[in-house]
């Protein structure tokens, strides 16, 4: 082969594997993006199972107890002393707030 006809055969290779080169690869982006969304199916169906284990749990549980009720206070009366006391004194309701600092 001569030097005059190996840079337009090299060109030609090169234009030839550039135009092929895309397809190629797009063939293979398809293939990459299909086992993608397989993983995420299979995983979504497992997150799905866990969620429907999670249900069958809590169903199961006994009903939560009725929360403590407090003694019974109503219509009782409570000697503030000398405590600081803000409105009314004959009040029909009067709010009593005790704090601990510590």
């Amino acid at each position: 082969m001569n030097r005059c006809s190996a840079p337009p055969l090299i060109a030609t290779l090169l234009l030839l594997a550039t135009a092929f080169a895309p397809a190629a690869r797009g063939q293979t982006s398809n293939e990459d993006l299909r086992r993608e969304i397989e993983a995420l199916k299979k995983g979504q169906q497992e997150i799905l199972q866990q969620l429907a284990e999670i249900k069958r749990q809590l169903q199961a549980r006994p009903p939560a107890a009725a929360p403590a009720v407090g003694p019974d206070v109503r219509d009782r009366v409570f000697d503030l002393g000398a405590n600081p006391v803000r409105g009314e004194p004959t009040a029909k309701l009067t709010l009593v707030e005790l704090t601990d600092y510590q």
